[in-house]
């Protein structure tokens, strides 16, 4: 009887003790398993890189470019007001503005042969407002505009220094308005005196694509210091038509 007791608990035991070895060997490989599923190895490590430079790849292929270009022509329609005349003129100008990102450069050509003068205009713009030239936006400018009059002798030729403000705003999808006010530093010149003025202008626009159609009133005063000067206010106002392309 006793040896008989004797066996049965070794029996238990020894059952006990393969019940816990098992257990001990599924806990074991269970963490073995968790630990390989986290394993960070070389080969990884190079696929996800290679991964990567793809993905960067497909970005920059499908990005929109950051530079933008557009070109203008315009037929100005106009008046000059003197203090003793007024006379009406039609020229044509052009201009050509490119971006990088928020940072452009614009350069604006104007040539008035039946005045004898002619305007040469380059400015920085920084815009605040927009993520692109065909967008509603804000946008600051700084420049100088170099104005010569080939018609005196000798030749005059003024540089104002200006800051301008600029909104445009699309309305809907093809159609939009525009607006701008220059200011002009005093520059002082020999005949003229010290010489200032501002810039007005004000318009709307039909967009197709690349292609813009626009009609913009504009107003451009310059003030003479100088009391001999037989004009101390010379004042343009009239229309411009023309077509902006984008690039």
């Amino acid at each position: 009887m006793k040896k008989t007791v004797t066996f049965l608990t070794l029996l238990v035991v020894g059952f006990a003790s393969i019940e816990c070895l098992a257990q001990s060997k599924f806990n074991i490989s269970e963490r073995a398993k968790k630990r390989e599923g986290s394993r960070w190895t070389l080969g990884e490590w190079l696929a996800q890189k290679d991964r990567n430079k793809l993905m960067d790849q497909w970005l920059w292929l499908n990005s929109p470019s950051p530079y933008e270009f557009s070109l203008l022509g315009a037929n100005t329609n106009y008046k000059k007001i003197l203090t003793t005349s007024e006379n009406e003129y039609t020229i044509t100008s052009l201009e050509s503005s490119a971006y990088a990102h928020i940072v452009g450069l614009t350069m604006e050509y104007e040539n008035r042969n039946s005045e004898n003068e002619n305007d040469l205009t380059g400015m920085l713009n920084l815009r605040l407002l927009g993520s692109s030239i065909q967008s509603s936006g804000l946008t600051v400018h700084y420049g100088q505009r170099t104005r010569t009059f080939s018609g005196l002798d000798p030749v005059s030729v003024t540089k104002n220094q200006f800051y301008q403000v600029s909104l445009q705003l699309y309305i809907g999808q093809y159609f939009g308005i525009t607006g701008s006010h220059r200011t002009y530093l005093p520059f002082t010149d020999t005949y003229f005196g010290e010489i200032t003025g501002n810039q007005f202008q004000a318009g709307a626009f039909i967009e197709f694509e690349f292609l813009r159609i626009f009609g913009t009133w504009f107003e451009d005063i310059q003030k003479n210091s100088n009391p001999s000067t037989p004009n101390p206010e010379i004042k343009r106002n009239g229309i411009k038509t023309g077509l902006q392309f984008f690039f």
